[in-house]
């Protein structure tokens, strides 16, 4: 593998942990910046929305309004480069989420993300998010 296929791979990497921690600091700005101007995020496997990220933004915002704690990780990406400039990743993912009370709700969910990312001039963007949930208790 090439210093530049790794230093890729280093950087998609970062910008999946910019993802879930934008989540976690409920920083929306941030979270759109993880994509590409024309980007588009597939939630509807969750109950959510399929379209650009301004319009997922705006569906996660109050939904996750409800709890006091997303903590959200993403890991085990493969990453199959199709150009110098694009890649196909699928990564797996798990959230913690927490009703706040005085007896807390907990709910964890899981599954995967399918990913087309592309290199833009602002470093590697998401171009496209299907998330696919295997579970929530």
């Amino acid at each position: 593998m090439s210093d530049a296929r790794t230093t890729d791979r280093l950087a998609i990497g970062e910008l999946f942990a910019r993802y879930a921690f934008s989540i976690l600091d409920r920083d929306w700005a941030a979270w759109r910046g993880c994509f590409t101007p024309n980007g588009t995020a597939d939630y509807t496997t969750a109950g959510g929305v399929a379209g650009t990220a301004d319009e997922a933004a705006a569906w996660l915002e109050p939904t996750l309004s409800m709890f006091d704690v997303t903590v959200s990780q993403v890991g085990n990406a493969v990453i199959t480069f199709t150009s110098d400039d694009t890649a196909d990743v699928r990564s797996m993912y798990k959230m913690v989420m927490r009703i706040p009370g005085d007896q807390p709700v907990y709910l964890e969910g899981c599954g995967w993300y399918a990913d087309r990312v592309e290199r833009t001039a602002s470093g590697w963007l998401i171009a496209h998010r299907f998330e696919h949930l295997l579970y929530v208790r």
